[in-house]
C-alpha cells in the first residue's frame, strides 16, 4: 500500500508541475460539459451488425474490421480507422516498440490503394494503442522511451506522407505512466506529435487504484492540451465489468469517471457489445439496470 501511495503521489506531483507546458493543477478549471450534440460520441465495434443494436446516441465508431468501417461510413457517422500496422515493434536488438516494421510503408501504401473510399478528408486513424506500454525491463528508462518516441515519429511521418488528409491519433493508458515520471513526460511528447489522443482509464478491480484513475481522468485532458493546444481529446469509457468485482464500487467508479469525461472533446464506449480478449459475459449489455442507468446521458 505504501508503494502505491508513493506512485500516486509522483503522478500528482507531475500534474502539479504541469508536465508538457507549465502551470499547476490548482489552476485546472472545473470540467465544463460539452453539449452532446456537438461532442463526438462513439462506440468501439467488431461487426457491422452492432451498429443497429447500439444503445448509444452515437455519431462515430472505431473498429479494426474494414467491413464495419464501411458500415460506419454508410451510416453517415465519423469513422475512426485502425492503422495499428504502423505501431512500433521490437527492433533488431529486441528493444520493445523501438522501430517501425521494415515493411510498414509497403503495407501502408497497399492499405491506401485498397481503402481509398474510407480515407476522406479529416478521417481519424489510430496508429499506436497505449504508447509506451510494455517497456519490459527498461521501465521508465529515458533511453528506451526516446527510441520508442523516434519510432512513433517515423510512423506518423509515413502516414502524413501517404494519407495527408488524415487526423492521426494515439491512445495513452494511465497504467503505462503510473509511478513512471519519464513515461508520462514522453507520453505528452507523443501527444505533441499527433492530432488526437484517447485515454482508457479502465478500472480492473483493484480498489487501491481508484483514486489514481480518477486523478488521471480529471487531469489528462488539461495536460494533453498543454502539450498540444490543438489536439483533440477522446475519453474511452469503460463499459465492461467482471462478475467478481464489487458492483457498488464499480458503479461509483463509473459514475465519477463519466463526470470527468465531460471535459473531453469526445467519448468512445468500449465493452457494451464487444469486448476483446475477455469473456463476452463482462459486456455492458448484461449490466443490471442500476449500472446501465449510469450511462443514461448517452443512451437513446
Amino acid at each position: 500500500m505504501k508503494k502505491r501511495l508513493v506512485i500516486f503521489a509522483s503522478v500528482l506531483w507531475l500534474a502539479a508541475c504541469g508536465v508538457g507546458g507549465g502551470g499547476d493543477s490548482s489552476s485546472t478549471p472545473t470540467p465544463v460539459p460539452i453539449p452532446i450534440k456537438s461532442k463526438l460520441v462513439g462506440e468501439i465495434f467488431s461487426a457491422p451488425s452492432e451498429l443497429a443494436t447500439s444503445p448509444f446516441k452515437i455519431n462515430a465508431g472505431y473498429t479494426g474490421n474494414l467491413a464495419t468501417s464501411r458500415a460506419i461510413k454508410a451510416a453517415g457517422m465519423a469513422s475512426i480507422l485502425d492503422l495499428l500496422l504502423m505501431s512500433p515493434v521490437a527492433d533488431g536488438q529486441g528493444y520493445p516498440r523501438s522501430a517501425i516494421a521494415p515493411d510498414a510503408e509497403q503495407k501502408l501504401t497497399q492499405y491506401v490503394r485498397d481503402n481509398a473510399d474510407l480515407l476522406e478528408s479529416g478521417v481519424r486513424v489510430l496508429i499506436t494503442d497505449e504508447v509506451f506500454s510494455g517497456t519490459g525491463n527498461e521501465s521508465d528508462s529515458a533511453v528506451a522511451l526516446e527510441r520508442q518516441l523516434t519510432a512513433l515519429k517515423v510512423g506518423a511521418a509515413l502516414v502524413r506522407k501517404h494519407i495527408p488528409q488524415a487526423s492521426i491519433g494515439i491512445t495513452v493508458s494511465p497504467y503505462a505512466a503510473q509511478g513512471k515520471p519519464n513515461t508520462l513526460a514522453y507520453a505528452l511528447k507523443a501527444v505533441a506529435l499527433v492530432d488526437w489522443v484517447g485515454t482508457d482509464p479502465y478500472w480492473l478491480g483493484d480498489p487501491t487504484n481508484i483514486a489514481y484513475l480518477h486523478e488521471w481522468s480529471r487531469t489528462f485532458h488539461g495536460l494533453a492540451k498543454q502539450a498540444n493546444p490543438r489536439v483533440e481529446t477522446l475519453f474511452i469509457a469503460q463499459a465492461f465489468k467482471f462478475p467478481s468485482w464489487d458492483l457498488v464500487v464499480f458503479n461509483s467508479f463509473i459514475e465519477q469517471e463519466l463526470v470527468h469525461a465531460e471535459q473531453y472533446d469526445g467519448i468512445l464506449f468500449f465493452g457494451w457489445q464487444f469486448v476483446s480478449e475477455i469473456d463476452i459475459s463482462t459486456a455492458g449489455k448484461f449490466f443490471p439496470d442500476a449500472s446501465k442507468q449510469l450511462y443514461k446521458k448517452y443512451l437513446k
